[in-house]
């Protein structure tokens, strides 16, 4: 399986949410959860995760989450269109 393919952008997000964990970066995994938690609709979870995702690729990461974030964002970013 090529591992640049998202197919469960959901899964996706939670491998994400656990690695910032793992990181020790428990306030961003909280925000992305709660995007998730929050949503009604897998329109406005998308949108959500992704004005998130966009700030915290602001902030900075370590470099595998960066490229999982970026990657992530890229995929909610063509969805939305």
């Amino acid at each position: 399986m090529n591992e640049n393919i998202i197919t469960d952008p959901y899964a996706e997000a939670a491998d994400l949410i656990a690695r910032l964990q793992a990181v020790g970066r428990q306030a961003d995994a909280e925000v992305l959860q709660d995007a998730i938690d929050s949503g009604s609709t897998g329109t406005e979870i998308f949108m959500a995760l992704r004005w998130h995702l966009e700030d915290l690729l602001k902030k900075g990461l370590p470099d595998d989450l960066r490229k999982r974030a970026a990657r992530l964002e890229a995929f909610l970013a063509a969805a939305l269109r």
